[in-house]
């Protein structure tokens, strides 16, 4: 189009150009989440070493504050807990968890953690729709966007790769939802204590 011999309008211009810009950033995304989906299907090893959970919380809270600056990330962590894992794994799956729970909703966001037994829970609460009890079950298949999924920008590749990565760590993730209400996230992993 930029190339016609009778010159678009220069305002013409700069909305092919943005929507270049666009498309190159929505394929980079793609590719950058098809490449964290091979790494975890072709069994790449992750760390097993004590992770400090709050730190990593607050760095991808902080990361995460970035891409709506309008939304409070409230967290709640318990200082002392640590799992047996993997610290860059843990910030992508957080990072994937934050981003999910802020796509999904409006209203503010809550990360909390508990200890129960051998296990450390992380839960991301968000306060939008929720989910359908019948979508539920599909939330972790690959490319399965749910309702309104064209509106929200994505390609249902999040919540595939945090589960790969969390059961890389002996870790399982589950979703509670209400409608009207919102959902909560559940990351459980292996205490490292």
């Amino acid at each position: 189009m930029l190339r016609r011999t009778a010159p678009m309008p220069p305002e013409e211009q700069a909305d092919v150009l943005n929507d270049m810009v666009d498309e190159s950033d929505r394929l980079i995304r793609l590719v950058n989440d098809l490449l964290s989906l091979a790494r975890a299907d072709a069994g790449r090893s992750l760390a097993k070493e004590a992770v400090d959970v709050s730190e990593v919380i607050d760095d991808a809270c902080r990361q995460a504050r970035q891409l709506d600056i309008q939304r409070q990330i409230q967290v709640d962590a318990d200082l002392n807990l640590k799992i047996q894992g993997d610290k860059d794994a843990l910030k992508q799956i957080l990072l994937i968890a934050l981003d999910n729970a802020l796509k999904h909703s409006t209203g503010d966001i809550h990360v909390s953690t508990r200890s129960q037994g051998k296990q450390v829970q992380i839960r991301v609460q968000d306060f939008g729709e929720g989910i359908p009890a019948d979508k539920l079950d599909h939330i972790f298949d690959r490319f399965y966007r749910g309702e309104g999924g064209t509106a929200i920008p994505g390609f249902g590749l999040g919540l595939p790769i945090a589960k790969s990565l969390l059961e890389k760590m002996d870790g399982e993730i589950s979703m509670q939802s209400e409608l009207g209400k919102g959902s909560v996230l559940i990351l459980s992993f292996r205490s490292a204590l």
